[in-house]
């Protein structure tokens, strides 16, 4: 197996290495939405559509999928992860409709459905359980032919949505805390005692150089998003009991704690202690967070964590943004929500989103869309 080290060496020896990075929007080009979905006798697939909700292709998954990211220097490309406990990743080619490649976690490993790609090293990052130790890890691989570069420890158990921060130098990772085993698929065998945190890695040394936990250890950290300017928003599960009322979200920017976002009780107590998708529009510095279980989108300002809007959208849980905010649904739904700040409010405290602005506009007869939506060029 290569080192990383040796990896980056060769990679730097040759000016053909591809490089991965994010992709503006741009109307001149053709955006397709790509998400994971199953059918009404529980097949699996992948599935791209147009902004219109045009489906373009899909492919069949052995298994359910989970999140969704763009191979950015292949039009059509996307990867989706397994669902936990999975074992395979697979890159599809949307354009012919076929699987180009697929990944296959390491024995005693399994995928936690989640992965971000490195511009800067041109790697594939993603969140792995080595389920005979019952550690976290974060696994390395080369994002041409997806050979396993390195194995770092996450710094937790149940490592879930990993971030990559604007440096390229560090990644974030929600650390959810739960310990699982492919035994016992989604049995989840240590609430008493689970430990979710927020940790920072090192990409180049692979240490863990700074983590972060709450007080109440049953908020399973899952689901996070970095703005532009590196500041992370974080969506919670609540492991505890149906009846308590906990906060569903955190932001962390160089903080020496994690910080709560600000919302009444009433809306902590309507999003039904779970979440989803985390979504951030820089531009309106917006952040969107998907309540399934509530049939609620909440809306926050990324400036200083404060509720500022909802909307209902059954079963909603997939959210992307382009120039704006797209939510897919378990129900099978298309959502467009047009967002605009209230243009007499300099704190960001409000925007306008009414139900004229926000339309169910498409609906996909007998798919059932999963948790989480991406965008790729076409």
């Amino acid at each position: 197996m290569l080192t990383r080290r040796q990896f980056l060496i060769a990679a730097a020896a040759t000016s053909s290495a591809a490089v991965i990075g994010y992709i503006p929007f741009a109307q001149s080009q053709k955006h397709w939405l790509v998400s994971a979905c199953s059918n009404k006798n529980n097949e699996h697939f992948v599935a791209a559509f147009d902004l219109n909700g045009n489906i373009i292709n899909q492919v069949k998954l052995p298994a359910r999928g989970h999140d969704v990211i763009a191979v950015p220097n292949k039009p059509g490309h996307a990867l989706v992860f397994a669902r936990r406990p999975g074992t395979f990743i697979l890159e599809v080619d949307f354009i012919n409709g076929k699987i180009a490649k697929q990944i296959t976690a390491a024995e005693h490993s399994h995928f936690y459905g989640h992965g971000v790609l490195s511009a800067k090293d041109n790697i594939l990052l993603t969140s792995e359980n080595d389920f005979a130790t019952g550690h976290g890890k974060i696994v390395i691989r080369d994002a041409q032919n997806y050979q396993i570069l390195e194995q770092y420890h996450s710094g937790g158990i149940g490592p879930h949505q990993l971030g990559l921060m604007p440096d390229g130098n560090s990644l974030v990772i929600a650390n959810g805390g739960i310990q699982t085993h492919p035994k016992q698929p989604r049995k989840k065998l240590n609430i008493d005692t689970m430990a979710p945190n927020l940790a920072y890695l090192n990409i180049a040394s692979g240490q863990v150089e700074d983590k972060y936990a709450l007080e109440n250890h049953k908020l399973s950290i899952r689901h996070l998003a970095v703005s532009k300017q590196g500041k992370v928003i974080a969506g919670l599960q609540y492991q505890g009991a149906k009846t308590d009322l906990v906060p569903l979200a955190i932001s962390h920017h160089g903080e020496s704690s994690l910080r709560y976002l600000s919302a009444s009780d009433d809306v902590w107590r309507r999003m039904n202690q779970y979440t989803a998708s985390v979504c951030i529009d820089d531009n309106l510095a917006i952040v969107a967070i998907s309540c399934p279980r509530a049939d609620l989108i909440t809306y926050w300002s990324l400036k200083n964590g404060e509720y500022l809007n909802s909307e209902r959208f059954a079963d909603g849980a997939g959210l992307t943004h382009l120039d704006n905010i797209y939510a897919t649904s378990g129900k099978g739904r298309l959502m467009t929500s047009k967002i605009t700040r209230s243009a007499n409010n300099n704190n960001h405290n409000s925007i306008n989103n009414s139900n004229n602005d926000s339309v169910a506009n498409v609906s996909f007869a007998g798919l059932k869309w999963d948790n989480h939506l991406t965008h790729i060029v076409g």
